[in-house]
């Protein structure tokens, strides 16, 4: 693929630090707040203390504080970044998230809007075990007055930060530390990413597989190992909260079959809720039962010789899918280094997504 002086090869994490950075120096109501942000925040405020000095703020250890501080702040028309850097700190502060933030528009007659942007680090990392790997996703998509997006490429973290911060309503925006080394070409330009909106990042005939965040790569790699066996259409969920139902059901129409792929634990998760929505539309007939890919109901283990096990990869979820079609499985030792270790490849640009535009 041949690119062009408009893009640039960020990783992810550097997307989120443009991101910050254009929307700093386009907005003086924009400000970054969180635990080590001048130090860098996991590469995603790097150097953007010395450009805006008064206006990237290191809290305290006080995760509720630095909530309600940054809910005041939204209130009064300001538009803070709020950043926890792991799920379970974020948790300090539920209440303010969950009982203030979301409801504040509602409570207030429809035009008291909170444009508060949080920014939650999630998931899987190397040796951090049962209480710094969790993502509570169904905790986010499950309240009200949220809109909830996952960033699974760099071109989605940078697209969709900006949208969350122009976004008049308060966005938690998520994203898994295991795939901040991505790369990927994306626009130098701003630009932003739907908030409501999957991601048909590939199109195919055979079964639909319905995926998020750092789960994407690993679904991408089985569609390379499939090769011409099996055509898979491919849908980056982005949003749940709320969940774009039009792209998913025109799509499991078509295939007749559904995957669903989930990096947390199997129970209430997005996978089924996706597949409730789906045998609850009469309208979808399919051709088998659906397919849930998922962590088992046990904390994350520390050891990586358990850990490797623990998390969907490219080869469990192949050989998953290959079983729906009574096809061969496939036998493969996968890596130590594959299985412990952020990945560092480049994403294609094609895996955009075609029906994102520039604004």
């Amino acid at each position: 693929m041949i690119h062009t002086s408009s893009e640039s090869l960020k990783t992810y994490s550097e997307a989120i630090r443009d991101a910050n950075g254009y929307l700093l120096k386009a907005n003086k109501d924009v400000f970054l707040i969180g635990l080590g942000m001048q130090y860098g925040a996991g590469g995603t405020t790097s150097g953007l203390k010395t450009q805006f000095p008064s206006r990237i703020l290191d809290g305290p250890n006080s995760e509720a504080a630095l909530t309600g501080f940054s809910l005041g702040a939204a209130i009064s028309g300001l538009k803070p970044i709020l950043h926890h850097d792991r799920a379970e700190f974020c948790l300090v502060s539920a209440d303010q998230i969950i009982t203030q933030a979301s409801k504040w528009n509602y409570m207030f007659g429809g035009n008291n809007n909170a444009s508060l942007t949080i920014r939650v680090t999630v998931g899987r990392q190397w040796g951090s075990g049962p209480q710094h790997t969790q993502s509570f996703y169904s905790l986010f998509g499950n309240t009200t007055g949220l809109k909830v997006v996952i960033a699974s490429t760099p071109f989605m973290a940078k697209g969709l930060l900006i949208a969350a911060c122009n976004d008049p309503n308060p966005v938690v925006v998520i994203e898994p530390r295991w795939i901040f080394n991505l790369k990927q070409h994306i626009p130098i330009d701003p630009y932003e990413v739907p908030l409501s909106k999957m991601n048909i990042v590939k199109e195919g005939k055979d079964v639909t597989v319905v995926v998020y965040g750092d789960g994407l790569y690993s679904v991408l790699q089985v569609q390379d190992m499939l090769g011409d066996k099996l055509d898979l259409e491919i849908i980056d969920v982005v949003s749940i909260n709320p969940i774009d139902t039009e792209t998913l059901f025109n799509s499991v129409k078509k295939t007749g079959r559904l995957v669903t792929i989930d990096t947390t634990n199997n129970s209430f998760n997005i996978g089924s809720e996706i597949i409730s929505l789906t045998a609850l539309n009469k309208h979808i007939k399919l051709k088998d039962h659906p397919i849930k890919i998922s962590c088992p109901d046990v904390p994350c283990p520390t050891s990586t010789s358990l850990a490797e096990l623990y998390y969907p990869n490219r080869l469990t979820i192949c050989n998953e899918i290959l079983k729906l079609f009574n096809m061969p499985l496939m036998e493969e030792k996968l890596s130590f280094e594959e299985l412990n270790i952020q990945p560092t490849v480049i994403i294609p640009s094609y895996y955009i997504g075609k029906q994102f535009f520039l604004k």
